[in-house]
C-alpha cells in the first residue's frame, strides 16, 4: 500500500515516519509538508492507495477535495481541523489572538516558539527533531490555522480519528459537526494513538 501524509504544521517527516511505519510496516510511505506546493508534489507522484493528512494537512485536503480524489479511493484524517481558532466554533480549542502570538514569537525566536507550542500540543519528541520547515512556510501554515475554515460537510466515504483528550481540538464538538470521525479514548494530539487506531480499522 502506497500512503501519502500531509503533516502537520512545524511537524518534520523524520519525527513521523517512525510512527506511521510502525502502525504501518508493511506500506511504502512518501511524506509532504504542510506548505504551499503540497498538492503539487502529491500530483506528481501518481496514484496513491491512501492519502492522510495529520493536523493542519487535514484541513489543506479538505480545501483540495475534488482534487485529492482524483489521485486516491482512500482519504484518512488524522487530528482533523476544519478551523483552528476557536471563535469559528468549529471544534478549535485556540483563540486566534494566540495564533497571531505564536507567529510573531516565531519570527523572534523561532527555537524557544516552536519547543513551547510542541510542549502545548503534547508532541513529545518533536522538539528534538529538524523541523526543515523555513520561517516562510512556517508563516504560512500560521495563516492558514488563524483564518482558514472547512464547513462544508467531507466528502462520502472520508473518515478520520481524533483524540479524546486532544489539547488543540474539542473531538466532542468535531464528531457532532462530522459523524464520521471517530474519537479515540487516551488520545491526544500526538499522532502514535491515532495511527494504530486507524492500523486496527484496516485489518
Amino acid at each position: 500500500m502506497r500512503i501519502a501524509w500531509i503533516l502537520g504544521w512545524a511537524v518534520s517527516a523524520g519525527w513521523f515516519a517512525p510512527l506511521a511505519q510502525a502502525a504501518f510496516p508493511d506500506a511504502e510511505h512518501h511524506f509532504f509538508a504542510a506548505e504551499p506546493k503540497w498538492l503539487e508534489q502529491l500530483r506528481a507522484g501518481g496514484r496513491w492507495d491512501a492519502v492522510a493528512g495529520y493536523s493542519l494537512g487535514s484541513l489543506l485536503l479538505l480545501q483540495e477535495a475534488e482534487a485529492v480524489m482524483k489521485l486516491t479511493p482512500r482519504v484518512v484524517l488524522l487530528s482533523p481541523v476544519l478551523a483552528f481558532a476557536q471563535e469559528e466554533g468549529l471544534g478549535g480549542k485556540v483563540p486566534r489572538t494566540q495564533v497571531r502570538y505564536l507567529a510573531r514569537w516565531v519570527r523572534r525566536d523561532p527555537v524557544a516558539a516552536l519547543a513551547d507550542f510542541y510542549a502545548r500540543a503534547g508532541l513529545s519528541g518533536c522538539e528534538t527533531a529538524d523541523p526543515n520547515v523555513s520561517a516562510e512556510e512556517l508563516q504560512w501554515g500560521l495563516d492558514k490555522l488563524a483564518l482558514d475554515r472547512f464547513d462544508a460537510p467531507w466528502p462520502q466515504g472520508w473518515t478520520g480519528y481524533v483524540g479524546a483528550d486532544d489539547a488543540l481540538l474539542d473531538a466532542g464538538v468535531l464528531v457532532r459537526i462530522q459523524p464520521a470521525l471517530n474519537a479515540v479514548d487516551g488520545a491526544g494530539h500526538h499522532p502514535d494513538v491515532l495511527l494504530h487506531a486507524w492500523a486496527r480499522d484496516c485489518r
